[in-house]
Parts: structure tokens; C-alpha cells; sequence
């Protein structure tokens, strides 16, 4: 596991969205693509996942699929 003591993940709040996001540490401006929430859980979820740790990410992508799909037939 040296790679996650290298390189640790954590989360910020995009000031101007207030989504929560995940980062390499030392860089909140280098958002990890495709993982803004309005929960803070979430983007945790997916710094656990590139931590190496334990995580939920499949379940918040089938959740988010599920409500797109469900959007999509609204329409």
C-alpha cells in the first residue's frame, strides 16, 4: 500500500457550485473527473476508492444511472 502514502485523496466544497468533490491532497483545483455531488458522503466514497479503501462508488453510479435513466423517460 505505498502508493496511498504517497498519494491521499480527500474532499472539498467548490465554493462558487457548493458541490463536494474529491482531490489529490495538496490539490483541490485537479477535481477528480466525474465524481461532484451535492453530498460530502459521496465524494467521499470516491476518495476512499482512490485511497485503495473499502467504498460504495458502484452503488452511487448505478443510484445516478438510475435517476438519469428515469429522467430521461420523463421526458
Amino acid at each position: 500500500m505505498g502508493s496511498s502514502s504517497n498519494r491521499s485523496y480527500t474532499v472539498s466544497k467548490d465554493q462558487k457550485s457548493g458541490l463536494w468533490y474529491a482531490h489529490m491532497r495538496g490539490f483541490s483545483y485537479v477535481p477528480i473527473a466525474g465524481n461532484f455531488s451535492q453530498n460530502k458522503g459521496e465524494a467521499m466514497e470516491y476518495a476512499k476508492m482512490y485511497n485503495g479503501m473499502p467504498h460504495k462508488v458502484e452503488q452511487i453510479e448505478a443510484r445516478k444511472r438510475e435517476e438519469f435513466e428515469r429522467y430521461l423517460a420523463e421526458e
